[in-house]
């Protein structure tokens, strides 16, 4: 199973799913998980190491990649006495005579051009056209992504529908005041997590909260890694300075200290506007935290009637999202309600056993 991803500068919901997968994986009996990835002189981070042993190619990423993507070689080590090779991300290695399956989220590369850079758009549109021609099967998380894949030449007879999975920790009330005290959070709060990069719409949401700020003495929390496009003092530069001292932005946080984040949520936002299957709005919910998320996109497909949705490129309609919960305690239960019982549907080992009928098809 390719872990590459887990060493990306700023790995992302691609890493944590190949990461949680894998140890789901390892935990059903008679089953084996070994991970491949590239070179590399460090170990990943505290919050993206996998719990699989991993193996490493000679090569660094970016060559590695470029040589799987143009000429299908290297072989992944340890391909001769796999059962199935698992991609876990769009760039495929070659599998040998195992079958291939293969994970792809989302086609945003295509779906978003703008908003990747031109050398990576190259490298994603050669891994998709190895994908078209090598995988035995491809799973995907959510029927928006179902439908692009088709969209994309894939043919139906390959394709596998198999919803992403978390796993709540538990927490002690001691966990939840502890975040606050060391990000210097008072009072309520709207949670927004993920990496800050384009699609994740930030400055809407910024905006939104920059409509409500005169209504409520709620703060805004920006937890998560900066990735690309507009710096921090770009994106907050649209709000006064006395609404700008209300945001907090702790950067990227360790695993228990975000679960603790969405537990303490009075409303966790996720405005994204294209995702493969949104797994914040999944861990929001498992922690009790009312969501709102965007219409037309997997979030809405994850959250189904548990969240509220809207035009995600609307900030008027964010706004009134945000202050309706804000202002409703009755509202925010309904949701809490929803929210829980929802993300009991979705659960690691159950991601683990579908993964193996997908397997199971192609041996």
């Amino acid at each position: 199973m390719t872990m590459e991803a887990a060493w990306h500068t700023v790995p992302g919901g691609t890493a944590r799913v190949a990461i949680d997968l894998a140890a789901a994986l390892d935990r059903v009996p008679d089953v084996s998980v070994t991970g491949v990835a590239a070179r590399h002189r460090t170990d990943p981070g505290s919050n993206w190491t996998p719990t699989i042993p991993v193996v490493h190619h000679a090569l660094p990423r970016v060559l590695l990649y470029e040589s799987w993507s143009r000429w299908s070689r290297p072989a992944v080590r340890g391909a001769a006495d796999a059962d199935v090779v698992h991609s876990t991300t769009v760039v495929v290695p070659p599998s040998g005579s195992a079958p291939l399956v293969v994970s792809v989220h989302d086609l945003a590369f295509r779906r978003s051009p703008d908003r990747f850079p031109a050398r990576a758009r190259r490298l994603y549109e050669r891994s998709w056209r190895r994908v078209l021609e090598r995988a035995d099967a491809v799973v995907c998380p959510s029927v928006a992504t179902s439908a692009d894949l088709r969209a994309g030449g894939l043919d139906v007879d390959r394709l596998h529908f198999v919803p992403l999975g978390h796993d709540p920790l538990d927490l002690g009330d001691e966990a939840r005041s502890d975040v606050r005290r060391r990000f210097g959070i008072e009072g309520p709060f709207v949670l927004a997590t993920g990496t800050l990069e384009p699609r994740k719409n930030i400055p809407a949401l910024i905006e939104a909260f920059g409509r409500i700020a005169g209504t409520t003495d709620a703060r805004l929390v920006l937890a998560g890694p900066h990735g690309w496009g507009s710096t921090l003092q770009q994106l907050l530069a649209p709000l006064s300075d006395d609404v700008r001292e209300r945001v907090v932005v702790t950067g990227e946080v360790a695993t228990p200290d975000l679960a603790a984040l969405y537990s303490e949520a009075t409303v966790f936002c996720y405005p994204s506007l294209l995702e493969g299957f949104g797994l914040p709005v999944l861990e929001a919910m498992s922690y009790g935290a009312p969501v709102v998320t965007s219409s037309g996109t997997a979030t809405e497909e994850v959250a189904g009637e548990a969240a509220l949705t809207v035009d995600p490129s609307d900030p008027a309609q964010l706004a009134d999202a945000l202050d309706g919960l804000l202002s409703s305690t009755d509202r925010r239960d309904e949701l809490i309600g929803a929210g829980l019982a929802r993300s009991k549907d979705f659960g690691w080992s159950r991601v683990a056993d579908a993964t193996l009928e997908v397997y199971a098809a192609v041996m």
